[in-house]
């Protein structure tokens, strides 16, 4: 589960940004920080506006494809 709905660059190596829960037969059995495993920087113009327009096309058709 990620503590935000979405994640937004930048990233730290080591930042906390959810946990995962582990089950057997619908049984939480432990559950483990989710870490940020290298630094995530923030991308350039293009490359904000090519992510805003890839997810804003999730968002509209993303249930097609589910």
């Amino acid at each position: 589960t990620l503590t935000e709905p979405q994640l937004t660059a930048p990233l730290k190596k080591g930042q906390v940004v959810g946990t995962i829960d582990f089950q057997l037969n619908g049984k939480s059995i432990e559950q483990r920080p989710l870490i940020v495993m290298e630094n995530v920087e923030e991308g350039g113009f293009f490359g904000r506006v090519w992510d805003f327009v890839m997810m804003k096309f999730h968002q509209w058709f993303g249930s097609w494809f589910s």
